[in-house]
């Protein structure tokens, strides 16, 4: 019956008192089934949120018991939901979690890593029974994206200012070196050095800055020894010997892994043609 949660039964409604007794008890198990059904979809529905969301969330019932956790909070803890639902905050270490003035800082090491963790905690109803939301935060992830952020900033602007510097020394190397006697080798000797080293900082400076406009990674697997064999083949100024008797591959974003070795063997070409 209804006290039990079945909420699809119904009696026959017929006439006088009875009836209208009866009809009420029809309208109110109506009413109740389609709250029930609301509940639950409104359970699923936040599973699935929980579940997309890369913050740890954990659900805490009105006695301190886990009742949800989500694959974040999982790889916080460094146990499976099936492990954590049921216990107290205190079981797993986090009571003064439910204590502590929000938010707040916790620099306690856990198994996804040493933090600090940021602490939210939201009160809020589940069924009509009050329950807290914890959801964690990596401190230290958001400083890391704040730094990367930064230097990319940095590199822009350093990148534009040394690129203007190094056009313009180039240039006036460049003319000077065809004006300087043909009486004076030492001069146009290091004029014609300024001018090669200016242009192979302002390339190592423009490949830097498109280090920092990288999109994400989408890695693969990729044969190394073929790879470098290509890499090689591709500098033309200086002979590249390429020794490797050891079949190996490697999990990366093939584009950007091919431009960083191109990068690298550039760099090589570039001082050996210096140092002669």
């Amino acid at each position: 019956g209804l006290r039990e949660g079945d909420y699809g039964s119904r009696v026959r409604a017929g006439t006088g008192p009875i009836g209208e007794l009866g009809q009420a008890f029809n309208a109110l198990a109506a009413h109740l089934g389609g709250e029930q059904r609301h509940g639950l979809e409104t359970d699923a529905l936040l599973s699935q949120l929980l579940a997309s969301l890369e913050l740890a969330v954990l659900i805490v019932d009105e006695y301190g018991r886990l009742v949800e956790v989500n694959p974040a909070a999982e790889a916080l803890l460094g146990e499976t939901a099936s492990a954590l639902v049921g216990r107290s905050a205190t079981q797993i270490g986090l009571s003064d979690w439910l204590r502590r003035g929000t938010p707040f800082i916790d620099s306690r090491d856990l198994p996804a890593g040493e933090g600090p963790w940021e602490v939210r905690r939201v009160m809020f109803r589940r069924h009509g029974r009050p329950h807290r939301l914890l959801v964690a935060t990596d401190v230290s992830r958001a400083l890391r994206e704040e730094e990367r952020s930064a230097w990319r900033r940095l590199i822009r602007v350093l990148g534009h200012e040394i690129n203007n510097s190094l056009g313009s020394i180039q240039s006036t190397a460049s003319l000077l070196g065809e004006r300087a006697p043909q009486s004076d080798p030492t001069l146009k000797e290091g004029l014609e050095l300024i001018e090669r080293r200016s242009r192979t900082l302002g390339g190592f400076i423009r490949r830097y800055a498109e280090l920092a406009r990288l999109p994400p990674p989408t890695p693969e697997v990729v044969e190394l020894a073929g790879l470098i064999r290509h890499i090689a083949y591709l500098e033309e100024r200086v002979a590249v010997a390429v020794e490797s008797d050891t079949a190996a591959t490697v999990y990366v974003d093939r584009t950007q892994f091919e431009q960083a070795l191109i990068n690298l063997v550039r760099n090589a070409a570039d001082a050996a043609l210096e140092t002669g």
